[in-house]
């Protein structure tokens, strides 16, 4: 029996090899049933199954052991891209997911051996194997990545958003503070300290929440207008002077500094 033809027929017990191995690796605080963790285990097993019987040549073989995936989209890899869709929902971990696909290979030859006579031919067809839950392993971690760097954006967006609020009431507080005609002088450099670094950290949170959308997929805005750079370069040292004030910080200029630029960026 060919290895491809004994997937199919040994089917439901090695789903339930995956299903075990699955339920261990699960994460503590989360439990799943058993259809959960059976998840996409048919569609693979049969898609690897598949996949071997495809016709191949020698330098289709040797372009698939180099990484290289002519059709990224095909059906073959949407399926490894969909567990991974799965098990990130589920809170597997990428090492898990790895693991799981470990754990199928050894699931599926070690029950194939016991069934089969090792020839020349059987190790053609483990090759084909070993190269298909590869390329599955490749799509899923792939997917795992992207569907984990989005998560990550989406909570820095969200986390930026919120950050707005307090950060404004601090700059609206040392707006009124500075009315007040009784502070002293170093009450008031603080208080104009204070209001210069609470501008500064309101542009950073913008932009970290700007170069959030963007890498979900909207344009960073950019608003070039003609600055004096000695202006620019002279402001930010003043944060730094607060921050350190007994730093001795020297700003040497010559020759004109104007140009068009975006301040706010490049601050």
């Amino acid at each position: 029996m060919t290895l491809s033809d004994f997937i199919e027929a040994d089917l439901e017990g090695l789903i339930d090899d995956w299903t075990e191995y699955a339920r261990a690796l699960c994460p503590k605080n989360r439990q799943h049933g058993k259809a959960q963790l059976r998840d996409s285990a048919r569609e693979l097993l049969i898609g690897i199954a598949a996949d071997m019987r495809e016709a191949q040549t020698g330098a289709q073989q040797k372009a698939k052991s180099h990484g290289e995936q002519p059709d990224l989209d095909s059906g073959f890899n949407e399926i490894g891209r969909g567990h991974a869709t799965e098990r990130h929902r589920q809170g597997f971990g990428i090492d898990a997911l790895v693991a799981e696909f470990r754990a199928l290979r050894a699931s599926v030859l070690r029950r194939w051996q016991r069934t089969n006579r090792l020839d020349s031919t059987a190790f053609q067809e483990m090759i084909r194997f070993n190269e298909a839950v590869d390329q599955m392993v490749a799509a899923s971690v792939r997917q795992y990545s992207l569907q984990a760097e989005h998560i990550r954006d989406l909570f820095t967006g969200v986390l930026a958003h919120d950050m707005r609020s307090p950060v404004g009431a601090i700059l609206n507080s040392a707006h009124v503070v500075l009315r007040d005609e009784n502070f002293s002088s170093t009450s008031v450099r603080a208080g104009v300290n204070l209001q210069h670094s609470a501008e500064r950290l309101k542009r950073l949170i913008d932009d970290l929440f700007i170069f959030t959308r963007t890498r979900l997929g909207d344009a960073m805005p950019v608003e070039p207008t003609r600055q004096d750079f000695g202006r620019i370069l002279l402001g930010s040292l003043d944060e730094v002077r607060a921050a350190r004030p007994d730093a001795q910080i020297v700003a040497q200029s010559a020759g004109d500094l104007t140009g068009v630029w975006d301040a706010a960026r490049i601050n």
